[in-house]
């Protein structure tokens, strides 16, 4: 079994729904060992996408906050403490 590919222009939410499938594989002990090897292998790449998806909409987010606490005293101090994991 190879560990799927993942399409470069995956939704985040697609990704996701993904990611909760194969965690439920992996729990349901009905996999052989190498295939949750695989099964978990994908599962990193696909928590990858996500991170690295929720990390550029922060980026934006808070180049948004950051243009408007120019015209209107919006801080990124909300920002500060968001912590993609």
């Amino acid at each position: 079994m190879a560990v799927k590919k993942i399409a470069k222009n995956i939704k985040f939410e697609d990704a996701l729904v993904e990611l909760e499938k194969q965690v439920h594989l992996l729990e349901s002990g009905e996999l052989s060992l190498e295939e949750s090897l695989e099964v978990y292998k994908y599962g990193v790449e696909l928590s990858k996408v996500c991170t690295s998806k929720l990390e550029a909409v922060k980026q934006e987010v808070e180049k948004i906050v950051v243009t408007d606490s120019n015209d209107f005293g919006y801080e990124t101090e909300a920002f500060q403490d968001l912590e993609v994991k």
